[in-house]
């Protein structure tokens, strides 16, 4: 499943408001407490698309180096298969981070519907076809990006930034942007995936799945 973003144009059968009084009602019974994290995951995701977010993919990501220093930053979530997709540069401090020490965290707030979730595992670095199939989607701005910055470098402004993006257009112009070697996707394959649910009673709802040798196991967790 890609996890699109969300624009002007689809109908809003049901305003935020109202839906979140409504989920904050419903919260999470133990007939919610089955199946597949990632099923469960997409559920919530296209609830919280349907509220037109500025941006329905946003997601911060926990990274930590060699000496469990963290760092957090807003990614875009680019798909889910069996795993959360993103992209970076490989010079990006969390790609760095990821080259030392891979595991992270994700974390989802959508806190208009009272919900947040959290995926945590190792991660893996996609294959550079996935890399390119998914750099030949972004838009001919963006791809310029990735040719212009070298993340984490220092420069002297951001004009300096605008310049190179400039540049960067000038060269590859007439032509499709390739992929930079230096860019690419990684997958975070989770092991524990939380769900929280806020109820109107103020006693919220928590229920983690979590990776064992036989499937998910599935444990209501106090608040």
């Amino acid at each position: 499943m890609r996890v699109e973003r969300i624009r002007e144009g689809n109908p809003v059968q049901e305003g935020t408001e109202k839906r979140r009084d409504r989920l904050m009602r419903e919260g999470m019974g133990d007939a919610d407490a089955v199946g597949d994290p990632l099923v469960r995951f997409r559920d919530w995701h296209r609830e919280w698309a349907r509220t037109r977010p500025y941006d329905a993919a946003a997601a911060v990501l926990a990274t930590a180096d060699a000496e469990g220093r963290p760092t957090a930053r807003f990614v875009d979530l680019a798909r889910t298969d069996h795993g959360f997709v993103f992209f970076t540069g490989h010079r990006s401090r969390k790609a760095l981070d990821l080259a030392v020490n891979p595991w992270a965290q994700l974390c989802f707030g959508w806190l208009d519907l009272g919900r947040q979730v959290r995926a945590a595992g190792p991660v893996e670095r996609l294959d550079p076809l996935a890399c390119d199939d998914h750099y030949t989607r972004l838009p001919r701005p963006v791809q310029l990006l990735a040719w212009a910055t070298d993340q984490q470098a220092v420069v002297s402004g951001s004009g300096a930034v605008r310049d190179a993006v400039a540049s960067a257009a000038e060269r590859f112009a007439g032509q499709e942007v390739p992929r930079p070697e230096e860019w690419g996707g990684f997958r975070l394959v989770p092991e524990s995936v939380e769900f929280w649910q806020d109820r109107a009673d103020h006693v919220p709802d928590r229920l983690r799945y979590q990776l064992t040798d036989s499937g998910w196991s599935r444990q209501w967790i106090a608040p």
